[in-house]
This record gives C-alpha cells, structure tokens and sequence, in this order.
C-alpha cells in the first residue's frame, strides 16, 4: 500500500545495514504470496526478529542507525545468563539471526559466527517458548512440534552453507555438542558420507600397506589419524552400540592392526628395530576395536610383540654368534650324513667346540640356546660312538674263526679308549640335566667294557691281569658253547668266577689254570657241535648247582 501510494513506510524494519532490499510491487507481491500458507509464515519466522521487550527496542533503533555492533552488544547482555526464560527468549533468537546474517554477508562463510548463531537458535528452539514463536506466527489452527521445528531450521540453515561449500563434516562436529530434541534422528542423514569417506581411506590404505610394505606402519597411523574424528562423531550420532559404527570401527582396527603386522614383518630380521613403531600401530587399533575378537586379537598381538621387544638383549647376542650358530648348522648336516664311527665323532667334536666357546663366550654359560647346542653336539658325538663300539661287539659275537675274534677285540680295545677319552671331553661340556643322566649311563657301561678289555690278553685272548684273575674277561669255553658272550648262562658263570671263586685261593688257582688251558680247547673243540652240546648240557646242570 506504500508502494501503490509512493510513500516509504512510517517505520522500516528492514534494516539496511544488514543489506538493502530493492521493493517493487512485483517483489513485494511475490514476498506475500510465499508467506500466504500458515506452514510457510512458521518456517520464515524463524529467522525474523521478536520484538519481547525494551532490550529489543534499544537493538532494533541501533540496527535502524545502522549500528550493528550496538545491536549486538545489547543483545549479548541479555543472553549472558545462557537460561533462556520470558524475559529474554527473544534475545537468543534475534542475537542468533543477527550472527546468521554476518556468517553469511561474505564470500566465506564466518563458520565462528554460524556456530554460535546455530548454537543460540537451538537454546530458544529448545526452550518452553518456542510456542510464542509458533503463537505469533501463525493461529491456533497450526500445529508442529519442537523436533520438527528444529529440523526445519537446521536445514535451511545448511542447506545455505552447502552451497557455500561448507562440509557436511562441519555440522557433524558442532551439532554433536548441542543438546537439542531432534539431534538423533537429524545428524543420521550426515552419517553416510563420514562413513563413505572412511571406508575409503580403509580401502586406500590397504591397498598402500601391500604395495609398500616397509611404509605400513605410517600407513595404519595416517588411516588412524584421518578417520579418528569422523568416527568419534559417528559414535556420538550413533551410540557405542550401533552396529554401523561398530562394525567400520572394528574394520579400521582390523587395517591398522595388520598394518602394525606387515611392518613387523617386514623389518623382523634386518637391522632396523620395528619394535615401537609396530607396538604404535598395535595399541592404536585397540584404541578403536569394539568387537570381543577384535580386541581379543589386538590383544595378542600386543602380548606377542611385548614378549619380542623383551627378548632383544638375546636376539642381540645371538647376532654375534650367527655366523658360529650357522657353522654348527652346517657340521650337524654334514656328520649326521656321514658313518656313525668313533673316528669322525672325534673330528666333529674338534670343529665343533671352538663355535660352541665363541657362543658360551656371547651368551653366557647358563644361556638356554648355548645349553641346547652343547647338548646337540655331545648326543651326536656319543651317539657315534655308541654305534660304531655296538657294531665291533656284534661282530666279535657272531665270529667263530679265533684270528677274526682277536682282531676284532683288539680294533674294539682301540676304539673303546678313543671312546673314553672322546666321552671325558664330552663330560666337561655344559649340558642339559636330561641329557646329563643318560650320558653318565652311557659312560659308565663304556668304563665297565673298558675296564673288561684291559684284563685280555688280546695276543692269545686269555686274561692278562697282574694277579691272573680274568676281571671281566670272557669264559672261553662257556662262550663257545652258548655262542655268545652275553648268553644269559654265560654271564652267570661270570658273575660266580668274580663273586665266588676269586675270592680263595683255591678258587684263584682254578681261575689261573682255567685261562691258561681253555683257548686251546675251545681252538680245537670250536668246530664239534655234538661236544658244544654235551658241554652246554654240563654247564646247564653246573649253573643250576650254583643257583642253588
């Protein structure tokens, strides 16, 4: 009517300091048909000022005199208490259009400005009296609620910034501070592209820690890096317990985990240390794992480095012995493929000890893995030595040709002291405990076989002791019968010479004349089986006597 009457109204609320407005009768027009609808009038109103009292007055007669900074400051007087209450729900709303208003009068946007304008907006909208709003603009006729009054305006606010290309990240970030009824439902619209956004820095980085596994490890701290914030506002939208989140914050500790792990892998066995920066990787997926066996394997996986990282100060040592430990490698290979004789147990043990002292040397002689070589090395050596002295026994046992015997019980007479005095060296080695008890058995079977081949008389086979006693030495006669110089009936003819007879003289003299006469019968009775018989049968009743 004004405009038709080409007068300027009695009072302008327009407000040009916050930007002119060019009227016509075709602007105006269009202005009014949108305000037509009562739904219409409720969403413009929400960014139009409220005249609510004095305090209003002196801030719009400031805006009039184009003062803004007045405005403001009067405005901020009245929100100071941070309670919105009757006397000043119109200051939260008219200071918050104001700071809107700036947010968005340059090319771009004030984001310090929109943050607050937003913050004061929702306060109001929040309060008991965004009724009045509801009351003064429109009838009693029109009904909506809090929730969705508050959406109403949140989405033309952003729909504003959008255009002006502020990210969705933005309102994710301050609108996660605010309480307000309708924030759940509202901030679930922004939870795909957060969530797009991390799945592929997921996929991005995946694909780097394979290309690039020396880099994995700054790979899963720069994936940590750029999605942490995203997802602590995705917990905040969404709550601990949303499978959504629970599900890509399980995925983002599953990466930055096996990023920690292809690292470690990596550099395990050079000589860069991937010890901390791995553990840095480990304990930053634990940070983001929500699943049972997703923490149960980070975990695990921290339990295993820490144990590693524990043990460097004897992964340390041991690289001062690698070269000794890969030389033993290769002489356990080479003699375990080689005949099992006293003669190469000898030189095994020979080229083995100095590598065995280099490593008891680095590592000390309580260390598990020099005790364990040492070990290795003395079994191998006796086990040579055991087969080949066992083979000549054999041998001796199943000769009936008396030469053949002699020779052979010389060759093992040789063999044995080499044996022993191979198994002295071996005894002052460090060895298991284990190993220890069976090798002193071993030894001592081989000191009793020596101590028995020291008393014969390897020339003619009959006992060569100073008081003519025969030791341990073999019944000639009784071994020619039975064939075996272990026949049980043998050894108990044995046991009764050296527990019984040797100790009278009577016993002794049978002793000596028994060895002085026995070689030459058993040389001509060797090859007559039906006599062996009847001497077998004789001894059979003999030994029964002696049982008894």
């Amino acid at each position: 009517m004004y405009l038709e009457a080409e007068q300027e109204p009695d009072e302008d609320f327009c407000f040009a300091v916050l930007g002119g407005q060019h009227r016509t009768i075709d602007s105006v027009g269009e202005a009014y048909l949108k305000l037509n609808l009562t739904k219409d009038r409720m969403q413009g109103s929400i960014f139009w000022f409220l005249d609510g009292g004095v305090a209003d007055e002196s801030a719009f007669d400031a805006l009039k005199a184009s003062d803004m900074v007045s405005a403001e400051a009067i405005w901020r007087k009245v929100v100071a208490s941070d309670e919105v209450a009757l006397w000043n729900f119109s200051g939260f709303q008219n200071l918050s259009n104001l700071l809107l208003n700036n947010a968005f009068r340059t090319a771009e946007v004030n984001l310090k400005l929109l943050e607050s304008g937003i913050l004061l907006k929702l306060k109001f909208l929040e309060s008991d009296h965004w009724k009045k709003l509801v009351e003064l603009s429109t009838d009693e006729t029109f009904t909506i609620t809090k929730e969705e009054l508050q959406k109403n305006f949140l989405k033309t606010v952003v729909d504003q910034a959008t255009k002006r290309e502020v990210s969705g990240e933005y309102f994710l970030a301050i609108l996660s501070k605010i309480p307000f009824s309708a924030k759940l439902e509202y901030l679930k619209t922004f939870t795909h592209k957060p969530v797009e956004k991390i799945e592929k820095s997921i996929e991005e980085a995946k694909k780097k820690r394979k290309e690039i596994p020396g880099s994995a490890a700054s790979t899963g701290k720069s994936l940590y890096t750029s999605v942490i914030s995203l997802l602590g506002l995705l917990k905040a939208i969404l709550g601990p317990t949303d499978l959504k989140f629970s599900n890509l914050s399980d995925k983002i500790a599953e990466e930055v985990l096996q990023c920690g792990i292809d690292y470690f892998k990596y550099f395990r066995d050079s000589d860069i240390d991937p010890g901390k920066e791995t553990m840095d990787c480990l304990k930053k997926a634990k940070s983001v794992a929500v699943g049972n066996m997703m923490i149960q394997r980070c975990n695990e996986n921290i339990e295993n480095l820490e144990e590693w990282i524990d043990d460097k100060p004897n992964r340390d040592r041991q690289k001062e012995v690698a070269k000794d430990l890969e030389m033993i490698k290769n002489l356990i290979d080479e003699y375990d493929g080689r005949s099992q004789t006293v003669s190469n147990a000898k030189e095994f043990l020979n080229k083995a000890r100095p590598h065995i002292l280099n490593i008891k040397v680095a590592l000390g002689s309580t260390d598990e893995l020099y005790i364990g070589l040492s070990t290795r090395i003395a079994s191998d050596v006796q086990s040579m030595l055991v087969s080949e002295i066992n083979v000549i026994q054999e041998q001796i046992a199943h000769y009936n040709d008396h030469l053949r015997k002699i020779t052979a019980i010389q060759l093992l007479k040789q063999r044995v002291d080499d044996a022993w005095e191979i198994s002295s060296a071996l005894s002052n080695m460090d060895l298991r405990n284990d190993f220890r008890i069976h090798f002193n058995s071993n030894r001592q079977h081989l000191s009793s076989l020596r101590d028995q081949l020291s008393k014969v008389n390897v020339s003619s086979g009959s006992s060569s002791s100073p008081s003519g006693s025969s030791g341990s030495s073999g019944c000639y006669i009784a071994t020619m019968a039975y064939g075996d110089y272990n026949h049980p009936q043998v050894m108990e003819l044995r046991s009764y010479r050296d527990e019984v007879l040797s100790r009278s003289n009577l016993g002794r003299w049978f002793i000596r004349t028994y060895y002085r006469y026995s070689p030459r019968l058993v040389k001509n009775l060797k090859n007559k089986e039906f006599l062996n018989t009847c001497i077998r049968f004789l001894l059979n009743q003999l030994i029964k006597v002696i049982k008894r």
